[in-house]
């Protein structure tokens, strides 16, 4: 039963019980979505007023081929050589240091930040950024805020993006926003209205999940000073070591929520219509009948897929652009293997209730 509006729900931790809910065709995310379906988070995640599912608007209009070619491989490469010259500028001004470096503060929180402006949103500044993450952080969260607050961060954010979104389509750029709303419809270009829940889709999506898994897999990295320095001396273990810090960083403390659009049969238990069924990705990640020895870190594993950007029909669109971030991250972490933590992993503090996991500060030295 849910904690905070006592729907009960289904939980998913077994990676074959997983598979079969995330590729069943009847089992809907769309649905799940709906207003008023059971849910598991305190408020329903869209501000008064607005559709609140705006990747289902997309679709509609003929823009899915827009979100994909903003999101997909060769967007990927449009940004890569930009978002690797980025992680080295922001290691490189602090070589120098020999003082306490707070790696969250100073590299994997702008560097998810700046990415996030490049690709998805366009140009907003560090005061905009830092007001989008308080209404984020308010609005993702299973403690710590009232209903009343949470409800009234989305409605800000909502706000905030009605005020300033031909600022951010107009300016030059190339990314997703601006894409979309240069792309005519069967009814036309996307209003300011649509444009602004769109944006505030991608804030809540792209910032918060990049920036928390960012943050949760260089403290991993920093954890295993030994697959530093091999992927220092062999940097052809990158990609392999970036989907293992997907497969073993944990990230959310919520779940994947598909509902049943009618009775539906999974491991032998009846799911009827109507429920809804919530899949934990670290759960099912660190599964013992799939993954041997899940909590070990081990940079040339093989075996099945992970489940860190989701599966079935959506996975998550935004993974390629995600994929070029941690690779940059990876590599230029393995550049400098110097590179400590100056607590014990257990010393490290955490922002508390939040949906996506992030640590107040990684205290780090040379």
């Amino acid at each position: 039963m849910a904690e905070h509006t006592g729907d009960r729900l289904w939980l998913v931790t077994r990676y074959a019980t997983a598979v079969q809910v995330l590729e069943g065709p009847r089992l809907s995310m769309a649905a799940a979505m709906a207003s008023g379906s059971p849910r598991q988070e305190p408020v329903e995640l869209r501000a008064p007023g607005t559709r609140g599912d705006a990747l289902a608007l997309l679709k509609e209009t003929g823009l899915r081929g827009v979100l994909a070619g903003g999101l997909g491989p060769r967007a990927a490469r449009r940004h890569q050589a930009w978002i690797h010259a980025r992680a080295d500028a922001l290691i490189h001004d602090l070589l120098e240091r020999r003082d306490m470096l707070d790696l969250a503060r100073e590299f994997a929180l702008p560097l998810a930040r700046d990415t996030a402006s490049r690709t998805l949103l366009g140009p907003l500044d560090a005061d905009e950024w830092e007001q989008l993450v308080r209404w984020t952080d308010l609005s993702l969260r299973f403690c710590g805020a009232t209903a009343e607050q949470q409800v009234r961060a989305l409605t800000d954010m909502h706000r905030f993006f009605l005020a300033p979104v031909r600022h951010l389509v107009d300016a030059p750029g190339d990314h997703l926003l601006k894409a979309l709303a240069a792309t005519p419809t069967d009814t036309g270009r996307l209003n300011d209205e649509v444009l602004a829940e769109v944006a505030g889709l991608l804030a809540v999506t792209g910032y918060p999940t990049c920036s928390g898994f960012l943050c949760g897999a260089l403290i991993t990295l920093l954890r295993h000073p030994e697959a530093v320095m091999a992927l220092h001396r062999d940097p052809a273990l990158v990609p392999a070591a970036g989907e293992e810090l997907l497969r073993h960083t944990p990230l959310s403390t919520g779940a994947a929520r598909r509902r049943a659009t009618e009775d539906v049969q999974v491991d032998g238990v009846t799911i009827k219509a109507g429920d809804v069924v919530l899949v934990s990705m670290e759960a099912v990640n660190h599964d013992p009948e799939a993954f041997e020895e899940p909590e070990t870190l081990l940079l040339d594993r093989q075996g099945p897929a992970h489940f860190g950007f989701g599966r079935g029909l959506h996975f998550c669109p935004g993974n390629r652009p995600a994929r070029c971030l941690i690779d940059a991250m990876v590599r230029t972490v393995a550049r400098h293997p110097g590179l400590r933590l100056a607590v014990e992993p257990e010393g490290i503090r955490w922002h508390e209730g939040l949906f996506f996991r992030r640590p107040q500060t990684i205290p780090a030295s040379w």
